[in-house]
């Protein structure tokens, strides 16, 4: 018998990045980007204030951070008017994905997205061993309507939707969301990726 090291689900995926960093890209035209505008980061850069503030605990970096995000966790809580216990800090949208793909989802079952969703998502759905059914655009806008159709058609464990979208930059009023919740399967999760939510 052979030995394998890695699991069949991490065998069997596909030797494809979602991303290409824009730094490889740079390397590989010998162009630098005025703007790196496909990275999502704000041309602007960084508050004064962001700057003054990592100032003035740079000599704190040493230590280990607190595990449990507990400050940071309170502040954004009262930002938002919920509970810290709602509040779940991770290396950002790709940790988040991560740690709900492998909370949620298990061998073989669906996760339904649309067809142009967020690429890294749909790694963390195939690593976990997942279906994922994706469900075309309708115009410039992802379909919600067909998604929950196919949510409640296939049993689905979980439902993703980036709203506004990206790269379409549409996006739902609230009421359409809320429709959305409401008729939900109870046996399927929705995760709303509202990231670019300060921009709709």
């Amino acid at each position: 018998m052979s030995y394998q090291r890695y699991t069949n689900t991490i065998r069997n995926l596909n030797v494809t990045a979602p991303f290409i960093g824009p730094e490889a890209q740079e390397r590989q035209s010998g162009i630098l980007f005025k703007a790196r505008l496909g990275a999502n980061e704000s041309v602007f850069g960084p508050s004064p204030k962001v700057i003054s503030a990592i100032k003035e605990n740079a000599t704190e970096i040493w230590k280990y951070c607190d595990p449990e995000n507990y400050d940071l966790r309170h502040v954004i809580a009262e930002f938002h008017g919920v509970s810290s216990e709602n509040v779940v800090i991770t290396e950002g949208i790709d940790g988040g994905l991560g740690l709900i793909n492998r909370l949620l989802v298990d061998s073989d079952e669906i996760v339904v997205t649309s067809q142009g969703a967020y690429p890294t998502f749909n790694f963390h759905v195939a690593a976990c061993g997942g279906r994922c059914i994706k469900v075309p655009y309708k115009g410039n806008h992802e379909d919600i309507y067909t998604l929950l159709e196919k949510a409640k058609k296939l049993e689905a464990k979980m439902l993703y939707l980036s709203n506004p979208d990206n790269p379409m930059g549409t996006w739902w009023p609230a009421s359409e969301i809320e429709f959305l919740i409401k008729h939900l399967p109870g046996n399927t999760t929705l995760v709303l990726d509202e990231a670019y939510c300060d921009t709709a």
